[in-house]
């Protein structure tokens, strides 16, 4: 079957069909499927796909959904040319079962504020034998809209991410069980080894700007840093929450209508794989190193932070367990940790913009947006 061609031999229509909707009997007389494998240039751990469900009663049209969107774990070639095989194979593994934990433990509660995809099924990589593992979500094809590296995402839509994460740490601090379900995520010495030396190519793609400006940093990048960075909450005294880690551009899903307005709405949060429990800022930290232009996050930071806070306050009133000073100091703390992998991917998205963008004038421009946020993080650093 179509099925089959794009996740293997053992998943059978019938097989995805009856772990996404265990109710239906016999899924042959009740639907088809029509599997479409979507491109996707930026995936770095996934193929995807969008199955059309062909549903044959009025019915089960009613009830069930018209497609569903699937994730095949893959090393891609945005992977494989940065990165140890072994170590990728590794990575892929625990990456696709912090997601896969992610979607069941949260086992499809709505956040409001913090949309995420409807969990249908998910295998980890390996788990059943003869199956390299899949995840089944809700699919937003047609009314999804996402944003480019460069430029980045629009002042207003950074409030939306602040309001959302607010909305989603609120939800963590009254469900602290949750951060027990995730597993430990440590970082090691051979990561942070790899980070630093991917992050040391600036200095020869630009060393006007980093020249042994990131050698210096070295200690920065050590894995006693990273772990104690990601555990800081411990030592600022506030409860931890579950980060996301890769809030970049590409994993944030906006409705499409209303892109490009005042008031621009979240459709989806997408892509848990790195999601840990840590320090309340280190996917804000992420998005204003990485989502948005220097000049942006240096001008709105403090605003930011505080727009953070009145959040928190507003959902969870005299229950809130930070206070603003909390917010900023567990900012100031864990930003250079994530400037670790900021710069890491700063040197990955220049990289996939010489096969991405075609127009030479487009991609020189957008490689030196990329270098002036890695600038801004070092010297933001520095000070």
């Amino acid at each position: 079957t179509e099925m089959a061609k794009f996740l293997g031999p053992s998943y059978t229509t019938e097989y995805i069909i009856s772990h996404c909707f265990p109710e239906i009997g016999n899924s042959k007389d009740r639907v088809s499927c029509e599997v479409l494998p979507l491109e996707n240039a930026k995936s770095f751990w996934s193929l995807i796909a969008r199955v059309t469900l062909k549903w044959t009663s009025e019915e089960d049209r009613k009830k069930y959904p018209s497609s569903i969107f699937v994730k095949i774990p893959t090393i891609t070639s945005n992977v494989r040319r940065a990165d140890d095989e072994e170590r990728s194979k590794q990575t892929l593994i625990d990456f696709t079962a912090n997601e896969e934990t992610f979607y069941r433990i949260m086992d499809n509660n709505w956040i409001p504020g913090f949309p995420f995809p409807h969990y249908y099924h998910g295998e980890e990589v390996g788990e059943i034998p003869g199956r390299e593992g899949c995840l089944v979500l809700e699919d937003f094809s047609g009314r999804a809209a996402s944003v480019d590296y460069v430029p980045g995402f629009t002042l207003p839509q950074i409030e939306s991410l602040v309001d959302a994460l607010a909305s989603w740490h609120a939800f963590i601090f009254d469900h602290q069980e949750l951060t027990n379900a995730i597993n430990l995520f440590k970082i090691d010495d051979e990561i942070q080894d790899y980070l630093f030396s991917e992050s040391q190519k600036l200095e020869q793609m630009c060393p006007e700007w980093f020249d042994d400006r990131i050698t210096l940093l070295e200690k920065l990048f050590s894995a006693d840093h990273a772990n104690g960075a990601i555990r800081s909450y411990n030592e600022l005294g506030i409860p931890a929450v579950l980060v996301h880690m890769d809030m970049n551009t590409t994993n944030v899903l906006w409705r499409k209508e209303t892109m490009g307005t005042s008031k621009p709405q979240i459709l989806s949060i997408i892509d848990f794989q790195q999601v840990h429990f840590g320090n309340l800022c280190e996917d804000l930290a992420r998005i204003l190193q990485i989502g948005t232009s220097a000049e942006m996050r240096r001008k709105h930071e403090k605003r930011f932070l505080d727009r953070y806070h009145q959040k928190l306050e507003k959902i969870m009133g005299n229950g809130n367990p930070v206070s603003l000073d909390q917010v900023h100091s567990a900012y100031l703390r864990v930003f250079p940790f994530v400037a670790n992998f900021s710069l890491f991917a700063v040197v990955c998205y220049h990289s996939m913009y010489e096969e991405m963008e075609k127009d030479e004038g487009k991609r020189a421009e957008k490689q030196e947006e990329l270098l002036k946020r890695a600038r801004g993080i070092i010297d933001d650093i520095y000070r």
